[in-house]
């Protein structure tokens, strides 16, 4: 018997890049990085002893290999959905209540399309948001406020269990009609041409960027700092300059004359991670939210 070791992550991310015939537009679906998409999908093919896509400059086509395992990767990963929300569904308790702290930004922006989205598949399940200040959306489950936390990583709480939901590509935020909203993507070398808005030292966001800063300093041109993302957007709309930014900020509602393209050379990744007391277990209503974000997350591109 052939003993094969797939996994649906590896499963996930062929069907993405057959779908979309193009690595980078899979990778943004999926919230990766190009490279770790490639070494999935390398992976894969090691595992089968198989190629299953063949590499042009412009796109990236199925072989015959490839064309024979999509419809059954896509049925699997279909039908174990299914299996997977029938199962909830009827585990799940009539007038549970999940409480979840998670911060105002994405209180504001993805938050509301997911808890709507999970209340469809789970009425009897009532949601309690906690918006919090990003650093207590930990001490908010240590004291019990909360079922889970969902923020951004980068802080220390190592008494916590952490899983990562997805990985946001930070991206460069232009008023529409600006010349960087006409780009594609938008290298660190372009935005040196433009007045700058950041957020203010110290900050997750603001500390991550200071590596690549690094390279540009000096030409740079930081003409407002900032205390949260919400200014930020503020300044952006009123044409007061570009900023770098997660992509999800900008899928809040009240967001309105903003373009976001892809920033490269390098790409900054942030993950967007739960956060779970390990002293008691995970409330099967977390679980089943936890995976309606993470679907949600790799079915929602960025908005451009």
């Amino acid at each position: 018997m052939l003993h094969t070791h797939l996994t649906l992550r590896q499963l996930r991310a062929f069907c993405f890049v057959a779908q979309e015939q193009s690595m980078t537009r899979a990778a943004e679906k999926l919230f990766l990085t190009t490279s770790a998409l490639s070494m999935l999908i390398r992976s894969l093919e090691e595992e089968l002893g198989l190629r299953l896509f063949e590499r042009t400059t412009r796109r990236v086509m199925l072989t015959d290999a490839g064309s024979e395992l999509l419809p059954t990767a896509l049925r699997t990963l279909d039908q174990l959905d299914s299996t997977v929300r029938l199962l909830q569904a009827t585990h799940l308790k009539q007038g549970e209540v999940l409480k979840i702290a998670t911060s105002p930004l994405l209180a504001a922006s993805l938050m509301p399309t997911v808890i709507s989205q999970f209340r469809l598949e789970f009425p009897g399940v009532r949601v309690e948001l906690l918006d919090v200040p990003v650093a207590d959306v930990a001490e908010a489950v240590r004291s019990g406020q909360a079922d889970i936390g969902v923020c951004t990583s980068g802080q220390e709480n190592r008494d916590l269990k952490s899983e990562v939901i997805f990985q946001d590509a930070l991206c460069v935020a232009c008023p529409e009609g600006h010349a960087l909203a006409a780009m594609d993507s938008v290298e660190w070398s372009d935005l040196v041409e433009f007045p700058l808005i950041l957020l203010k030292p110290g900050t997750g966001l603001r500390n991550l960027l200071e590596k690549p800063m690094q390279r540009w300093a000096g030409q740079l041109r930081l003409e407002y700092e900032v205390a949260n993302i919400h200014t930020a957007l503020g300044l952006i709309g009123a044409g007061l300059g570009v900023s770098v930014l997660p992509a999800y900020s900008l899928a809040r509602a009240d967001v309105q004359g903003i373009a976001a393209r892809p920033l490269t050379n390098p790409q900054v990744i942030r993950e967007v991670v739960t956060l779970y007391a390990p002293s008691k277990p995970l409330p099967s209503s977390a679980e089943a939210f936890l995976n309606r974000f993470k679907k949600f997350a790799a079915q929602t591109p960025m908005r451009t």
